[in-house]
């Protein structure tokens, strides 16, 4: 314990070592670097633990400031569970649209019981698998809630049409309702299975990614999908069945301006070659933004710069060498084999050229230790500041250090075998680029500077971020197209043409591209969280699309001698899908309020704009192609003369 302020300045006046690694240039800051085992709990149980230590230190005349690999990923666990407060909000907003949709209770209360009864479940296996809500799977509640709600719409707004029908028709209020309950699943049902199994694959392919919470993501929002289907066929027909028949004739409203003006207005579309102009604008707009996009995985960018930890973490940089800890795994390959001269001489080469690199504020590795060693055994001469010439002096030095200090003290720098040792390079910088570029020069520098007998590896927090950017670049691109894949042949199938599974992903991919394009034109980072929009708007927005290419297909062998055809379809299942559009974009919506974090800003942006591109084009593009072409599919073999 060293008991006089004076004596410290000198020792660490001394000790280059220490400069901007542990204590500021004016010594007004000392950095305390503490290492963590990992916890299973998460990152951010291990802030909370170490919180009340922290506090317990602050007073008037003392500020601590917190940043690291480990601090930002606790960060992003904690903003997380903003989702207990998000999801109930949600649900709420759902729950109004559907009220405005229906003005019924069975129209509010039914499609909500489904989403929470598939939601319940897959919160139920989660929980007994022991598998948190982390900052991928957190949105799948809001996820789930819409999506089953969705298809709840579809086949509950089916069932009023019928059951109005039938009463028109004379049958009684119970006969009606047991009828429009049969009907209505035979309608919509085979759709429904196709579009649900459609969306749960888009969410399955996401396993193919290498990084375990995405796959976790996928899946429990794949099988929460399925489960929300089986709900919708099974427990919903018999509950509809057994409740109490929506009353009729039923209350004449005078209808939703806002809904009737944009059907009107897609009607009128239709026929003209208006939707081929503007999503054609729409595109090329979006390609050229696409151009534009940086591909990143920066925790630092998903937090706002006026949230604390990057306060933080800007005021750390700016006293000391970094906040962050970029690792060189140096390998002599041999036993004692770092001790040797020449190995030595490469690394302290290597770490002279790596510390003029713009980013980099210092290197620490033991080549530093054995330099101070050296000098201590002259006097502390300054010429002496230089390494042993000898393999069997750096042992000396290095036996002396564990005899007289802690031995773990260079545990951190040099294996128990001197075969391998680490050069801590201390960055101020975690994007993508930026750690990519050093990945690659250090190579360079590497392959000049030491031995050919030596490997060299990397590690540590900001090179595991590089690398996951490297693997989400890769298995996105994989990922899409298998998801594109499975939407093709899954619509193929069911409508018995591969027209109809060209027709299903045209919306989808503008849908993609418009995405792609807005991360281009607004600076938003390709990074994990919003390359995985891609395969939730994929698995979403399909449905818009089958479910109006059946409802097309049923009004035009119903209705094509007395014309209307589009019209009808865009007043039953496209007004469906309006709705649905509108409770999954309102439900993510949510999270635009989740300030300071911008991954949740970015994803309520981008689902948003994800859901509403994919509805609009397909019920203006999909009716305009109908129109325009009427393919064999549909129409059959001839073409009906209709008005």
């Amino acid at each position: 314990m060293i008991d006089h302020p004076d004596r410290l300045q000198a020792l660490l006046e001394q000790n280059p070592l220490y400069d901007k690694a542990i204590v500021s240039g004016d010594q007004r800051l000392f950095a305390i670097i503490v290492g963590f085992e990992p916890d299973p709990l998460g990152y951010g149980t291990i802030l909370r633990r170490v919180a009340p230590l922290i506090d317990r230190e602050r007073d008037s005349s003392v500020s601590i400031y917190l940043s690291g690999h480990v601090n930002f990923l606790g960060e992003i666990e904690i903003y997380s569970e903003r989702m207990i407060i998000f999801v109930p909000v949600a649900v709420v907003l759902i729950a109004l649209l559907l009220f405005d949709a229906f003005r019924s209770l069975q129209g509010l209360f039914l499609p909500l019981l489904t989403a929470n009864l598939a939601l319940i479940w897959v919160l139920g296996v989660m929980g007994a698998s022991g598998i948190p809500l982390d900052v991928f799977n957190a949105t799948t509640p809001i996820l789930i809630l819409a999506i089953a709600a969705g298809h709840a719409v579809q086949i509950l707004k089916r069932y009023y049409e019928e059951y109005d029908r039938l009463r028109m028709d004379g049958l009684s209020s119970v006969e009606a309702n047991h009828a429009a309950v049969v009907v209505s699943i035979d309608k919509v049902g085979r759709f429904m299975i196709a579009a649900s199994l459609v969306a749960a694959a888009g969410f399955l392919s996401l396993t193919i990614f290498e990084i375990r919470t995405v796959r976790t993501f996928g899946i429990f929002t794949g099988v929460g999908i399925i489960n929300a289907l089986l709900i919708e066929l099974t427990f919903m027909p018999a509950l509809r069945s057994w409740l109490q028949p929506p009353p009729w004739p039923r209350p004449i409203r005078s209808g939703h301006a806002v809904w009737d003006t944009i059907i009107a207005r897609l009607v009128a579309w239709s026929p003209t070659r208006k939707p081929f102009i503007v999503w054609g604008m729409v595109v090329a707009a979006a390609l050229v933004g696409a151009s534009r996009i940086q591909v990143e995985n920066s925790n630092k960018a998903n937090f706002a710069d006026w949230t604390t930890v990057r306060q933080d973490d800007a005021i750390i940089n700016h006293n000391l060498a970094g906040t962050q800890i970029f690792y060189i795994l140096i390998d002599a390959g041999q036993e004692g084999g770092i001790k040797r001269p020449d190995v030595l001489r490469g690394m302290d080469i290597l770490q002279q050229q790596l510390g003029q690199l713009p980013g980099v504020g210092k290197t620490l590795s033991i080549v530093d230790f054995l330099k101070r060693m050296n000098r201590a055994m002259h006097a502390d001469q300054q010429e002496a500041d230089t390494l042993p010439t000898t393999a069997e002096m750096a042992g000396q030095y290095l036996l002396l250090y564990s005899m007289s200090g802690d031995p773990d003290d260079l545990k951190s720098y040099i294996d128990a075998d001197d075969q391998r040792a680490t050069i801590k390079v201390y960055v101020q910088r975690d994007d993508s680029p930026f750690i990519l570029n050093l990945v690659a020069r250090t190579q360079q520098l590497a392959q000049s500077a030491l031995p050919d007998s030596v490997t060299v590896r990397f590690g540590g927090g900001v090179a595991e971020a590089a690398a996951l950017n490297e693997v989400m670049v890769r298995d996105k691109l994989l990922n899409m197209l298998q998801i594109t894949t499975v939407v093709f042949m899954a619509s193929a199938l069911v409508f018995r043409s591969f027209v109809a599974g060209v027709l299903v992903l045209t919306p989808l991919l503008i849908a993609v591209t418009v995405n792609f394009g807005l991360l281009g034109w607004l600076g938003i980072p390709l990074n994990i969280p919003t390359s995985l929009i891609s395969a939730m708007s994929v698995g979403i927005g399909a449905d818009y699309a089958i479910y109006l290419l059946s409802r097309y297909r049923e009004e035009l062998h119903r209705h094509a001698a007395e014309g209307g055809v589009v019209a009808r379809t865009l007043n039953s299942a496209g007004r469906a899908c309006l709705y649905v559009a509108t409770s999954v974009a309102i439900g993510y919506g949510v999270l635009g309020l989740s300030l300071g974090f911008k991954v949740h800003q970015w994803l309520a942006l981008l689902i948003a704009s994800a859901m509403f591109v994919s509805v609009f084009a397909a019920l203006s593009l999909i009716p305009a192609l109908l129109e325009q072409f009427q393919p064999r599919f549909m129409f059959g073999n001839t073409v009906t003369e209709r008005k």
